[in-house]
């Protein structure tokens, strides 16, 4: 047996074994917390800080690590750690306990080696002398694993543990020679469009800031100007500021004020770009105002006004120079009262209120659907507010995110984004604080024809002929205690059944997609409610909360969603007539999330290794073509969005590029392949019209691997082409200072002895035309 990595766990003075170092080598540091970091431990408390101590074991003369609490905590030291993938490996050291109790019968103090299942699992409670352990496991996909040392497992403990001399010893390892067999008479279900689908949420940058094109900042004025949350200065004692709550024109509160000769509101932190026009509007009652000026960047225009009712006063300016920091600044003149209703700054370039750049990128997603307004959000949320004139509707504080909701996207302009991405809906109703009539009536509102109530509504705001949205998502994560108007299981049943009803019976041929979760949530779904649903939703989110390694980061995607999938056909299996109403899944929320958070709330920076990881659940969404209806990649634009953009520019991430791709050149009808890929995540496609083999490769590997292709030769063409993601190193990342660290390269590939050369940390597609 080869000794690959020996790891001694000391207390301050901390002793590693690492790969490639001779054994019994000691590497000591220094006692100080610092060192203990640097060596690659990390600790976790949840309560009590950690506890050293100069114990000895009996085998090693040296200070070891101790947990210690005398009330019941959970706490760990960790460690991560590099192995190979398909290997078996043995980790061994000494445990000594001293009065540790755990909060059941079940629970104590121990060892996990992070998410791996192992051999000689062991709960340590009670008073124990030191006591060897040995824990066996194999990798599988992952190439790296934790080390976790464990005060409180499977529960709260309390008491002493003492942690010695661990090791780690590779007991075998499989050598990998990736070679598939790739037969493309064995077809399976063709993949569904809809997995290239994209998600868009009211929240963060995703909206405002992020895809539409208003410039302000609280534009209606929610916070009073020149209170500590406006983005809105003044000079005015706040303290005399009056609210028109009356609603007579504005659904929203407004403030008034008393003006004596002039009162100026400014909004600065505003982006200009040189030579681009700005068209703005500005709405307000001035009873007693006689003149308006509006500069930006001290180019002024100036308006005279009269008379008591609502004014609406638009402008236009051009800016000179480019700035970060431009400001609008209003200025009234008179004496009298003045209501604050709204004001508006956009880029006159905008499409329909959305931003050129943005919506550039989203046609090359090429997305053929969009799930909207949410997400969480979309448990509070009331779509009669998003109706009407843009400057009547109310701002709200929206408790699923804790921000403002400025109401200014509502279903007509989302309908517009659709439009102009030539695009489909997938509209999420409120089953959370909302109400069966809630959601019949927004049924109505999109497809009711324009002599009903609703779609008179419609009609009357523009748009007589009805939307005909096909696709409607009944409620979002209402498993979750997160949700607003969270309920048990047994209870939701009943609320879904309900609200599925209404919908149905002002639609019938609408497709209702029921909130599913793995467990008790979706037999209860399915045994209660499988009458009231076309699909059942799946969302999830990976983070890098394990061992580090690029196969175990990038692996986490396909493994979920294999997973998720195996799910669901046991449900099949155990669920009496489950199976033949055939109810596919819909993974209407899917990505990685984890910081850093760069672009606003949750507008996490992605990294080529997170890309890899999209291609490679792209492929498993292939493999698994005949229980998946659709995948919408969440979220779109800056809030863990495959577009990240600045107040004026915009880009593709990695795992837009990824999107980007595969949405245009990988095949759409999966094919069956055997053999050994490992450690290669493939898929092979023929493309719709059965012209050309595509095969999806994703080497998450740090060197370059030979993928051999048996039994094809005569098949396919022994040249194609390549088209292929991949940067400098895998943590490499796209921003505003350099779009292309990772990038898409286009170039021809030869066959060479049945073999292609796939480059070491990339996703290609490798495409060759089929012989006839």
């Amino acid at each position: 047996m080869k000794k690959l990595n020996v790891l001694f766990l000391l207390l301050l003075v901390c002793t590693l074994w690492s790969c490639g170092k001779e054994e019994n080598e000691n590497l000591l540091s220094p006692a100080k917390d610092s060192d203990i970091k640097e060596s690659g431990w990390q600790y976790e408390p949840w309560s009590a800080p950690a506890h050293y101590k100069d114990a000895a074991s009996d085998q090693y003369d040296s200070q070891v690590l101790m947990l210690s609490s005398d009330t019941l905590t959970a706490e760990r030291w960790f460690k991560k750690i590099d192995v190979k993938p398909f290997a078996t490996y043995k980790v061994t050291g000494f445990v000594k306990t001293e009065g540790v109790e755990g909060e059941s019968e079940y629970s104590g103090a121990g060892l996990r080696l992070g998410k791996f299942e192992f051999t000689g699992d062991i709960i340590f409670k009670g008073d124990t002398d030191w006591t060897k352990v040995d824990m066996e496991f194999s990798t599988e996909m992952d190439d790296s694993f934790m080390l976790e040392l464990l005060l409180g497992k499977r529960g709260q403990a309390k008491g002493k543990i003492y942690f010695d001399n661990f090791q780690l010893e590779e007991i075998s390892a499989k050598e990998l020679k990736p070679e598939i067999t790739v037969n493309l008479e064995e077809k399976l279900d063709p993949m569904s469009p809809y997995i290239y689908g994209q998600f868009i949420e009211h929240m963060g940058k995703s909206i405002y800031g992020g895809m539409w094109a208003e410039m302000l900042d609280d534009r209606k004025f929610y916070y009073v100007p020149g209170t500590k949350k406006s983005p809105w200065e003044t000079a005015v004692d706040t303290n005399l500021v009056s609210i028109d709550s009356s609603y007579t024109y504005s659904q929203g509160k407004l403030p008034v004020y008393q003006v004596e000769n002039s009162l100026s509101l400014k909004q600065q932190k505003l982006a200009l770009v040189s030579g681009k026009t700005y068209e703005g509007r500005l709405v307000f009652k001035g009873n007693g105002i006689k003149k308006v000026t509006v500069a930006l960047n001290g180019n002024e225009e100036n308006f005279d006004v009269s008379g008591s009712n609502f004014h609406k006063i638009t402008f236009e300016f051009s800016s000179e120079e480019a700035s970060d920091n431009g400001s609008l600044e209003i200025t009234f003149e008179g004496t009298g009262k003045l209501t604050l209703a709204a004001a508006s700054l956009m880029p006159n370039d905008n499409i329909k209120g959305y931003r050129p750049e943005v919506i550039e990128l989203m046609k090359q997603l090429d997305a053929p659907i969009y799930r909207w307004p949410g997400g969480n959000f979309v448990s509070g949320y009331d779509w009669k507010d998003g109706i009407g004139d843009p400057d009547k509707r109310p701002t709200k504080f929206e408790r699923a995110w804790n921000g403002l909701e400025y109401n200014d996207v509502g279903i007509h302009e989302f309908m517009q984004l659709c439009e102009i991405l030539e695009t489909k809906a997938n509209i999420a109703v409120n089953t959370g604080l909302g109400t069966a009539e809630l959601a019949a009536n927004e049924v109505e509102y999109f497809n009711g024809a324009a002599s009903t109530k609703m779609g008179q509504w419609r009609a009357e705001n523009g748009h007589p002929e009805p939307y005909n949205v096909k696709l409607w998502a009944v409620g979002n994560e209402m498993f979750g205690d997160w949700q607003l108007g969270h309920m048990p299981i047994e209870d939701y049943v009943k609320k879904h059944n309900k609200v599925a009803k209404a919908m149905w019976d002002v639609d019938p041929n609408i497709d209702l997609i029921a909130v599913g979760y793995p467990g008790k949530w979706n037999d209860m779904m399915y045994k209660n409610s499988a009458e009231y649903m076309t699909f059942i939703s799946e969302h999830f989110y990976k983070q890098n909360w394990h061992a580090g390694g690029l196969l175990t980061h990038v692996n986490q995607m396909p493994e979920v969603i294999a997973a998720v999938a195996e799910e669901h056909r046991r449900a099949r299996r155990e669920i009496p007539g489950i199976a033949e109403k055939n109810i596919k899944i819909a993974m209407d929320e899917w990505n990685y999330w984890y910081g850093p958070h760069v672009y606003g709330l949750l507008g996490t920076r992605y990294f080529l290794r997170d890309a890899l990881g999209i291609a490679a659940g792209l492929n498993e969404f292939s493999r698994q073509s005949d229980i998946y209806y659709m995948a919408n990649y969440a979220q779109t634009v800056n809030v863990i969005g495959a577009i990240k953009t600045t107040k004026t520019d915009a880009w593709l991430e990695g795992t837009g590029l990824v999107l980007k791709l595969y949405r245009q050149e990988f095949g759409t009808q999966p094919v069956e392949f055997t053999g050994s890929p490992e450690p290669l995540d493939v898929s092979a496609t023929l493309t719709e019209d059965g012209e050309f083999l595509t095969i999806s490769v994703v080497n998450a590997t740090h060197e370059t691997q030979s993928l051999k292709l048996d039994g094809i030769s005569e098949s396919i063409a022994t040249s194609g082409e390549s088209f292929i993601i991949s940067g400098e190193n895998d943590m490499v990342f796209n921003d505003e200072e350099n779009k292309e660290r990772i990038s898409i390269s286009e170039a021809g590939i030869e066959i060479s002895e049945n073999a292609i050369e796939i480059p070491k940390e990339s996703a290609g597609i490798y495409k060759f035309k089929v012989n006839k």
